[in-house]
């Protein structure tokens, strides 16, 4: 039986109580102290597919912001390792249900505080730092990259998309120190806007952010990127800093080294957003509640691993041409038989990402 206010969940083989009022889909609402949105059930299993193969004997894994401790206690439930898992919730009540759940599970393994995340950062060094909070991270990243060990990880989600899409401009400039633009890839212009400040926020300490895995789902952006030590490494990271510049006309896009026109986003992160060897390594199994979209997502994310940057759709080339769009696969191909490398995107089941020029890929389409 479920205590009063509180509801008994699943997700992967871990059971969780959580607030009877939980929010089932969409970015969720927060409600009173506790909150758990079931929809981000997928970005879990994602990150039990991650910790399955990053985390090592005896590392110190903190999550956070926990909440429920959903992510935390998959992570320490099911990835399999010996490790010190601290999960950390600012709020009293928070704190209560984690160890609750903690114990649920029997995963004594498991510590549970209840601080400011900040000052528990600047208190002590971890192997892995997962920061996830209600809106905007830039209020915790200074600290997790100095928190974070060397060679570690640092997970950072954001769910202030609207800024980072070119909704809100000006505050995707003062939170970020980018500039933000609407088009039709703004949904990469946003993730490599948000990693691109965590390149910068590491190199003010001389040290070198590494994207293992970076993407966007449903209302959020989530950033796995390596922290290494060295202040060459860091220098290295700024210059794959740019700009994203587009041009509605003609629907060409690139990447700039500079700032020339109010419509270029950035600066932002030019270089890959996947680790291969990550990638290659990762699988989905059974047990993970969203196995079939993880599945096809990771599919996505090996196609798109070597891809460059700014993706286009099918539907703006169709507006362009007058022509109906084919499917998808079909005009791949028919890139890749014309000598150019194309894939499909994450970022949208009608985008792909390609080297051709928009004088050829507009010749190809009319095809």
């Amino acid at each position: 039986m479920s205590e009063p206010g509180l509801a008994r969940v699943i997700e992967g083989t871990t059971e969780l109580l959580v607030p009877d009022d939980f929010c089932k889909k969409g970015p969720g609402t927060k409600r009173g102290d506790l909150f758990y949105n079931r929809q981000m059930e997928f970005g879990r299993d994602i990150s039990v597919m991650f910790g399955r193969e990053m985390f090592q004997e005896g590392q110190k894994i903190l999550d956070g912001l926990a909440a429920t401790g959903a992510r935390g206690l998959r992570l320490a439930n099911e990835c399999g390792v010996k490790a010190d898992f601290i999960l950390n919730d600012r709020n009293l009540m928070a704190a209560v249900l984690i160890k609750e759940n903690a114990s649920m599970n029997s995963l004594e393994h498991v510590a549970v505080t209840s601080r400011d995340l900040n000052s528990l950062l600047a208190d002590e060094a971890f192997d892995y730092i997962d920061v996830d909070p209600f809106g905007t991270p830039v209020g915790f990243i200074d600290a997790a990259v100095q928190s974070c060990k060397s060679r570690g990880v640092v997970a950072i989600t954001a769910t202030d998309t609207a800024p980072l899409y070119g909704t809100y401009p000006k505050t995707c400039l003062r939170r970020y120190g980018s500039y933000s633009s609407r088009s039709p890839f703004a949904h990469e212009t946003g993730l490599r806007i948000l990693v691109g400040y965590l390149v910068r926020e590491a190199a003010k300490h001389d040290r070198a952010c590494e994207p293992l895995l970076c993407y966007h789902a449903d209302h959020y952006f989530k950033i796995y990127a390596r922290i290494v030590n060295g202040a060459n490494r860091a220098d290295a990271a700024i210059r794959r800093l740019g700009y994203a510049r587009y041009d509605k006309e003609s629907l060409a896009r690139e990447i700039t080294d500079s700032r020339c026109g109010k419509a270029d986003a950035g600066p932002l992160w030019t270089g890959q957003l996947f680790s291969k060897e990550l990638l290659r390594k990762m699988s989905v199994t059974g047990d993970l509640g969203t196995s079939s979209r993880c599945e096809k997502m990771l599919t996505v994310w090996r196609e798109e691993a070597t891809s460059t940057p700014l993706f286009y759709k099918l539907d703006e080339l169709a507006r362009r041409t007058k022509h109906s769009p084919p499917k998808l696969v079909v005009f791949i191909e028919r890139l890749e038989d014309a000598g150019f490398v194309a894939s499909r995107t994450h970022f949208d089941p009608k985008g792909f990402k390609t080297d051709a020029p928009i004088d050829d890929l507009i010749e190809i389409f009319k095809r």
